[in-house]
């Protein structure tokens, strides 16, 4: 047996790196980044995209830097780069000659800025793109055009090609090629040699992929943001061969005309408008598997293109790419004050929360809130300001609405510090609460406040709190004044974090499995001393392995034995849980092809069967696809040989 080990270990070193992309994240969202390498980006790159897109990694420290992190956390990860310095200066005219028009853009731009990275950052780059939609070069205006751009990217792949990185062919602005459908089936029957030369590189082609109007219906974005299904029903129809040819949406998010701070997500809409449509589109992608992924536009450049900036909703966004469970999602956006604030008026407030203003409260005195980014336990904290700084008595705070769910009871939890006279006639007040229904007005009656009181803590304190939902949202509130400005008076936030009771949650460990457990499933159940199986149920599981149950008021509290298992995986059974709002943490031992809880030569006999196939293949068996490769090797057979013999438990 250990002689059978030792070959198999040798002959699976010497084939390493052979096998296909392994399974990736369910979600198909995720971003390009421009300029500084966020907070926001930071946790989205933790959470494993699919894909990423950099702008300019040869002039930007910070982008070579998200492309290193990325890499280092997800190895088969999508890198795709984009050129725009240098770029201002070059147009070609369809006059030019379109193949020495893209060795010209290639010995001008592209070449230039792949060598200004180092050998190292260069093997990090996946895909190279070319011209940015119509900026530099006749695209979809006539068939003519199209031609052109067809012969130019032609030439163009090639170059990228020969140079090592795979070229992401076209660029194509939302909304084209224009026309009608034979107008646009026109246009890419002359664009086809670009595509076939993405394919003969092992390449993909481009779309730039935006609603107009956050619509939902798929007729409306057929037009717009699926735009893409045009042109592979027309692959499908007179080029099958190419109907497979991988597209990256390269952009993508909300956009009118491309105004940088009016036409964007935050411009045209509020957060939760923005995560809706997301969510309806990333469900859209999935339908499609010719779609790598869309990066949004954009992170990391506020100041150039505030009404795009995703960093406001990073954390989400992060959650979702994740496929985090809601019990270990905070749905408070910006609940750390981490992800960057806002200049409002001359006042600075924290992205995704609002402001609000109770009016004059001492005519003697009239003024308004004031509000600003301070220090927090750690990082930046939210605070509201009155009194002698300003010379103003006035009554106000800052709040958000979050989307939560009717019923289930949440964990509240914030950090705060107040500052102020020990005067108590003068009128002060310091309250932080909530709203269970969901409404804005601070002022009405059914708003439940945990702080509240007239004398300043001079010190930060948590406060820890069980809340019940009455509605799909509810309201969090900060209020701070004082009648007579005799001091200053200040209430700091920070920390706010809203988590959903479950009936139980966990993390599971793969064993010997290096896919995306993102594509794996376990089959969980919670036993009962007397009632048996209580609750059975198949549930996803996240980038870090973690799962849940969803709270069931229902379920007794008491204790139970909870038992999990893999698809390929034997159980595992953990006793004495208590429930609900239990946790588990379990390892699974990897081998188990046919499901029987134990590995046999009957595994052994299944994975012979659907040795050396892949996804697609007659005879592929996923469940016999051990360490998740995509691929039947001796890798498997090296999995089901060190746990030959292992039996799960009952």
């Amino acid at each position: 047996m250990s002689r059978w080990t030792g070959f198999v270990l040798v002959i699976a070193w010497l084939i390493a790196g052979t096998s296909a992309l392994g399974n990736d994240s369910v979600s198909k969202l995720s971003i390009h980044l421009i300029g500084s390498y966020t907070e926001g980006a930071k946790r989205i790159i933790a959470a494993k995209p699919r894909v990423i897109k950099v702008l300019d990694p040869q002039a930007s420290a910070a982008m070579r830097e998200a492309m290193r992190d990325y890499k280092r956390r997800h190895p088969k990860g999508l890198v795709v780069m984009r050129v725009w310095e240098r770029t201002p200066d070059v147009r070609y005219r369809l006059q030019d000659d379109p193949v020495q028009s893209a060795d010209d853009f290639w010995n001008r731009v592209l070449q230039p800025a792949v060598q200004a990275l180092s050998a190292d950052d260069r093997r990090l780059v996946d895909y190279l793109e070319g011209p940015n939609e119509g900026e530099n070069t006749p695209t979809w205006g006539s068939v003519e055009e199209a031609r052109w751009f067809g012969r130019f990217w032609e030439r163009l792949a090639e170059r990228i090609g020969q140079a090592g990185f795979r070229p992401c062919v076209g660029s194509i602005a939302v909304g084209n090629p224009p026309g009608s459908i034979s107008e646009i089936r026109a246009k890419l029957d002359a664009f086809i040699p670009a595509l076939r030369a993405a394919k003969r590189w092992n390449g993909a082609w481009s779309y730039h992929s935006y609603t107009i109007e956050y619509t939902t219906d798929p007729a409306v974005e057929y037009w717009y943001s699926l735009r893409y299904r045009i042109f592979y029903e027309f692959l499908r129809e007179r080029y099958p061969d190419l109907a497979n040819l991988p597209m990256i949406l390269t952009e993508g998010g909300v956009d009118r005309a491309g105004n940088p701070n009016n036409d964007g997500w935050r411009a045209r809409g509020d957060a939760a408008k923005f995560q809706k449509w997301l969510l309806w589109y990333d469900s859209e992608l999935k339908n499609d598997p010719y779609i790598v992924g869309v990066t949004l536009f954009q992170i990391g450049n506020p100041g150039g293109w505030w009404s795009f900036e995703i960093e406001p909703i990073a954390q989400w966004l992060a959650d979702v790419i994740a496929n985090r469970p809601r019990t270990l999602r905070n749905p408070v956006l910006n609940g750390d004050f981490e992800l960057g604030f806002d200049n409002i008026s001359g006042e600075t407030v924290a992205n995704c929360w609002a402001t609000w203003d109770g009016g004059i409260v001492n005519p003697i005195w009239p003024g308004s809130a004031h509000f600003w980014q301070v220090a927090g336990v750690p990082g930046s904290a939210q605070r509201t300001i009155s009194g002698q700084i300003a010379g103003q008595s006035f009554r106000g705070g800052v709040y958000q609405v979050v989307e939560v769910v009717p019923g289930v009871p949440y964990r509240l939890t914030f950090d705060y510090m107040s500052v102020g006279t020990t005067d108590p006639g003068a009128g002060q007040e310091f309250l932080i609460g909530y709203d269970p229904e969901g409404g804005t007005d601070p002022f009405d009656p059914g708003v439940v406040w945990l702080v509240s009181t007239n004398m300043p803590s001079n010190m930060w304190q948590r406060v820890e709190a069980e809340v019940l939902p009455q509605a799909e949202r509810l309201t969090l509130f900060t209020r701070c004044g004082i009648y007579w400005p005799v001091a200053t008076v200040t209430l700091d936030v920070d920390n706010v974090s809203l988590r959903a009771k479950t009936t139980l949650a966990g993390k599971v460990v793969l064993g010997d499995y290096l896919g995306d457990p993102r594509c794996q499933t376990v089959e969980v159940q919670i036993r009962h001393a007397t009632a048996g199986v209580v609750n059975q149920q198949e549930v996803p599981l996240s980038v870090d392995g973690e799962f849940e149950i969803v709270y069931d008021a229902s379920l007794p509290a008491d204790i139970y034995d909870v038992a999990v298992r893999g698809a390929h995986w034997l159980r595992r059974v953990v006793t004495g849980v208590r429930l609900p709002d239990g946790w588990v943490e379990v390892y699974l031992v990897n081998g188990d092809v046919d499901g029987d809880n134990e590995v046999t030569l009957f595994d052994f006999g299944a994975l012979v069967q659907a040795f050396g196939t892949m996804p697609g293949d007659e005879n592929w068996n996923p469940n016999a696809d051990l360490d998740g490769d995509d691929e039947v090797s001796l890798f498997d057979f090296g999995v089901l040989l060190s746990n030959f013999g292992s039996i799960g438990e009952d």
